[in-house]
C-alpha cells in the first residue's frame, strides 16, 4: 500500500503542505522548485506585480505551453497514422510481388 507523505513547498513567499504518495515526493519537490523559479523570474521582470497576479500570469503561460504541446502531439499522431498507412500499402505491394 502506498504511504502518504506531507511535502512542503515554498511558492511566492508562502508554504503549501501537500499530501503525496511516497513514489511521487521527489517529483513534486522538483516541480515545486521549477514553479517557484518561474514565479521568481516573472517577479524580477515585474517587481510591482502582486503575488496573485503573478500566479495567474504563470498559470496562463503554462496553459499555453500545454496547448502547444498537445497541438504538437496531435501532429505526431497524424504523422504516425500516415506512416502506418504507407507501411500497410507497402506490405500489401510486397505480398503481391511475392505471388
Amino acid at each position: 500500500m502506498t504511504q502518504n507523505n506531507t511535502v512542503e513547498l515554498w511558492l511566492l513567499d508562502n508554504v503549501y503542505k501537500l499530501g503525496c504518495p511516497d513514489e511521487s515526493v521527489e517529483k513534486l519537490k522538483s516541480t515545486g522548485k521549477m514553479l517557484e523559479q518561474r514565479f521568481q523570474e516573472f517577479r524580477s521582470a515585474n517587481p510591482r506585480m502582486d503575488n496573485q497576479k503573478i500566479a495567474v500570469m504563470i498559470a496562463l503561460q503554462l496553459m499555453q505551453e500545454v496547448l502547444d504541446v498537445n497541438k504538437t502531439l496531435q501532429g505526431y499522431q497524424n504523422c504516425e497514422a500516415k506512416l502506418a498507412e504507407i507501411n500497410h500499402q507497402l506490405t500489401k505491394q510486397l505480398e503481391n510481388l511475392k505471388q
